[in-house]
C-alpha cells in the first residue's frame, strides 16, 4: 500500500519505507525482493533510485501478492494439489477434505478478484 500510494513520486528506498512503516529492515528487504520478482513492484538503483509498482494498483489481486510473499493460503495440508498420504494418513478416505477443496477454491477465488486498489479504499 505504501508503495502504491507514494506512485507519482521517483521511488521510495527501503530504508525509508522500514523507518516510517517501523518494519525490520532485513525483514523488508526479502519481502520487496519477491515482490520485484513476481514483478509487482520494481527497482531503481542509485541516487534517485527506490521502489514502484510493477503493476497497477487496480490490476493487481490480493492472490498475486499473497503468492508473491509466501507460496499460498492453505486451510489444511491436504488441499494443495500434490497432497499424500505423508500430509495426511487419512487422504485417500477423508469425508471432510472435498468440502475443504471446495472452500479452499472459494477463497482462491475471492483473493484473486479483490485487487490492492478495492483493498486500499
Amino acid at each position: 500500500k505504501y508503495i502504491s500510494d507514494n506512485e507519482n513520486f521517483s521511488g521510495i528506498s527501503s530504508r525509508k519505507i522500514s523507518d516510517e512503516l517501523n518494519i525490520p529492515y532485513e525483514l523488508l528487504s526479502k519481502l520487496l525482493q519477491r515482490l520485484v520478482k513476481q514483478g509487482i513492484i520494481t527497482s531503481k538503483q542509485g541516487k534517485y533510485g527506490g521502489y514502484n509498482m510493477g503493476i497497477s494498483s487496480d490490476q493487481l489481486s490480493i492472490l498475486k501478492i499473497v503468492h508473491a510473499v509466501d507460496e499460498s493460503i492453505q486451510l489444511t495440508n491436504c488441499t494443495f494439489d500434490e497432497a499424500n498420504e505423508e500430509n495426511c494418513s487419512r487422504i485417500d478416505d477423508c469425508c471432510i477434505r472435498t468440502p475443504f477443496w471446495n472452500l479452499q477454491n472459494k477463497i482462491n477465488q475471492m483473493f484473486d478478484q479483490i485487487t490492492l486498489k478495492e483493498l486500499i479504499n
